[in-house]
């Protein structure tokens, strides 16, 4: 079965990590540029994640109220029956679960992540092959232009005045498709004379 791919505001929400080991430590990566508040739960933890900062840590076995408040669980442990309780008690909650390289257990899975700035695409292939999500990550991760989180961020920068100042919706779409192709060519480093000129010229026609 394949999953559909939500994309979620996680910023400032709570989740759990339990395990302190080196696939935890995967996940942990993976979440933290995202400006999640991520708990880990375990009797130890690896040196990186003993340093790491912006996570909070709980030194002992995880525990079932451990999870309350908690916007989604990680289950990394080596134990499968710590795993498995993991599991259970997140489906009888509702609450989103992702135990590691059990796709049975899981109720979502990580995606093969390409981030650049606000721009993010995720690839998964259901738990069934993490190896074929990676591969086309990097296809794709190789294709990307540089500086395009900062095209994305011109774009973003401009969409409320342009929709402000233009009525016509295909004079937007041309506006917006000539600022992306000049912040594309410029990998992202366009003025906002540039910008208001291309504006301009556009809303006298319109």
């Amino acid at each position: 079965m394949s999953y559909f791919p939500f994309f979620m505001e996680i910023k400032d929400k709570e989740c759990l990590v339990v395990g302190g080991g080196m696939v935890a430590l995967r996940k942990i990566e993976k979440l933290l540029p995202f400006g999640v508040k991520i708990t880990v739960v375990s009797p130890a933890f690896c040196s990186e994640i003993e340093e790491m900062k912006g996570i909070f840590r709980i030194r002992r076995k995880f525990e079932k109220n451990d999870m309350d408040g908690m916007l989604f669980v990680i289950g990394a442990t080596d134990e499968e029956k710590v795993n498995g309780e993991i599991s259970t008690l997140c489906r009888e909650k509702n609450i989103p679960v992702n135990i590691v390289d059990d796709p049975k257990k899981c109720t979502f899975f990580f995606p093969a992540l390409v981030k650049r700035g606000e721009f993010v695409a995720g690839f998964s292939t259901g738990g069934g092959s993490p190896l074929a999500a990676r591969y086309i990550r990097k296809k794709v991760e190789d294709a990307v232009p540089d500086g395009f989180d900062r095209v994305v961020e011109v774009l973003s920068s401009v969409r409320e005045q342009v929709k402000a100042e233009i009525p016509d919706i295909r004079k937007r779409e041309t506006i917006f498709k000539e600022i992306f192709d000049l912040a594309l060519e410029k990998e992202g480093n366009v003025t906002e004379t540039e910008i208001n000129e291309i504006i301009r010229k556009e809303g006298e026609h319109a």
